[in-house]
């Protein structure tokens, strides 16, 4: 007697989510590097938040 295959489909594994989570990953690069030019040219302009004394 041979073993039966299932029948039906494949496991859901959540692939469809995939270009979601890579999107919402550049984004946050994005936002990430972006608040690391603001930073970086704040302080190179002599702006750095502190009183001047």
């Amino acid at each position: 007697m041979s073993p039966k295959t299932p029948a039906g489909s494949f496991a859901h594994t959540g692939t469809d989510a995939t270009p979601w989570l890579l999107g919402s990953a550049g984004a946050l690069l994005a936002v990430g590097g972006g608040a690391i030019c603001l930073v970086r040219r704040r302080k190179v302009n002599g702006d750095d938040g502190q009183p001047e004394s």
